[in-house]
């Protein structure tokens, strides 16, 4: 029964995956310290620390959310047959752009500048992620040397910036000045606070009104379908009735949320770092989902991805889509910098040494994930976990922190050789052949 649910299961081999990374990491940890005792303590340190300590699940869905973004950014270069490696590099520049506009700009409310700034991070990683796609479309230059390369031009081009034309003079430390307080994102704790200024209030009710457009224009149209009222149904399908429900669901938040707030708001830690980036992560998870499954231009993503002789066949442009493949993979890895810069850092700056290879590890998210936007979020918060619950598993156990290393190492290799786990578990490939890894095209485009 169990073998026969695996066998039909759709998340059954990431699954795998993940219990045979834990259980060979568990091997190791015993061998290496001589105790199975050693096994059970760093687990459940890891556990405590990820999820039961004093701020451990908020501190973990903090590490999530970069992984998120990142992750995407990757899942939609794979879908476009691309293997953006450069997400790191785009990370810096998108940090770095949303820092030096957080900065330049002062005493502007937050209704324009936290746009302004949030908008500068996502072009500063679409930028730097467009160039390799551009050699990649015109030359058959391979993206994984490209973007290799040009993460070390950002890693070095960041420290340059800091350390020159963006430091702050005042500063004792290398740094960028401190971005303005309309451009930060607000940490949860701080958002009754925040909603009591008027045009504060009217952001967020616009970015509800926003939401509530978009799930009437999903929503409105189903329920016509089911009305025999002809007159009724033409309505329903209307915009003048999608735009009505986005605007009454503006103005009951805007009218409503600093009222309700402030009687009762659930994060009441001060020293809470949760922000609301992770609203925009999981917002970008939902929309990366709809662009690739649910338009036309997802579609021809996807089409260049699998065939692109069929794509040009088709009449697809295989230059422009894989440009806005790498441009919205690099989109996404710039907000991702751009939300360390406004959201957590301690200082509200660029300081020089800030990144800890989100990057790299995000490509394993994405593997895990097997490149689907909304399974991503379960990845990255695992990922996310064992980043954050690793300090306390090296305090309780006196098992390297750095063992999380080798359970991602672990997960990656099984995730991405599925034979590997089907002998292990003695399990046959569903229709008698086996699943290939996530791979993309070969060098100059050819298959």
């Amino acid at each position: 029964m169990v073998g026969g649910f695996f066998q039909q299961s759709s998340v059954y081999m990431p699954l795998l995956a993940i219990v045979t990374a834990f259980v060979l990491g568990g091997v190791v940890i015993w061998v290496t310290s001589g105790s199975l005792d050693t096994v059970f303590l760093a687990y459940e340190g890891l556990l405590r620390g990820a999820l039961f300590k004093n701020r451990g699940l908020s501190e973990s869905l903090v590490a999530t959310i970069p992984y998120i973004m990142l992750s995407l950014g990757i899942a939609v270069g794979f879908k476009a047959g691309l293997f953006n490696i450069g997400v790191e590099g785009q990370f810096y520049i998108g940090a770095v752009a949303a820092a030096w506009m957080g900065a330049s700009l002062q005493g502007v409310p937050a209704i324009i500048h936290l746009p302004l700034t949030v908008l500068a991070g996502a072009i500063g990683g679409a930028i730097w992620a467009a160039i390799p796609g551009f050699l990649k479309a015109r030359t058959g230059a391979h993206e994984v040397i490209t973007t290799i390369m040009m993460n070390y031009i950002a890693f070095r081009l960041t420290e340059f910036l800091i350390s020159g034309p963006l430091r702050d003079p005042n500063a004792a430390a290398v740094q960028t000045p401190r971005i303005a307080p309309g451009a930060e994102l607000w940490s949860l704790y701080a958002v009754p606070e925040r909603l009591q200024d008027p045009l504060n209030a009217l952001l967020v009710a616009l970015i509800v009104a926003g939401v509530g457009f978009v799930m009437a224009r999903w929503a409105l149209p189903r329920l016509a379908r089911r009305q025999r009222d002809e007159g009724r149904a033409a309505l329903l399908n209307s915009a003048l009735a999608q735009a009505g429900v986005g605007v009454v669901a503006g103005l009951l938040a805007f009218a409503a949320l600093p009222a309700l707030t402030r009687l009762w708001w659930p994060f009441t830690d001060q020293y809470d770092r949760l922000h609301t980036g992770l609203f925009v992560a999981l917002a970008a998870s939902v929309g990366v989902w709809w662009l690739l499954w649910k338009t036309t231009i997802g579609f021809e993503l996807r089409t260049v991805g699998a065939n692109p002789s069929a794509a040009r066949y088709a009449g697809m442009s295989i230059t422009r889509n894989i440009m806005l493949g790498m441009s919205i993979s690099g989109a996404l890895a710039g907000m991702a910098g751009m939300m360390e810069v406004l959201g957590v850092s301690i200082c509200r700056c660029l300081p020089l040494f800030f990144s800890s290879g989100y990057g790299f590890d995000a490509i394993a998210i994405s593997l895990l994930a097997r490149n689907d936007p909304l399974g991503i979020l379960l990845s990255s918060f695992l990922f996310g976990a064992m980043r954050n619950g690793a300090d306390l598993m090296e305090l309780t156990s006196g098992v390297s922190k750095y063992i999380i290393s080798l359970l991602q190492a672990l997960l990656l290799l099984f995730v991405a050789a599925p034979p590997i786990v089907r002998w292990l578990y003695r399990l046959r490939a569903p229709g008698g052949r086996e699943e290939s890894a996530t791979v993309t095209r070969g060098w100059g485009g050819q298959a």
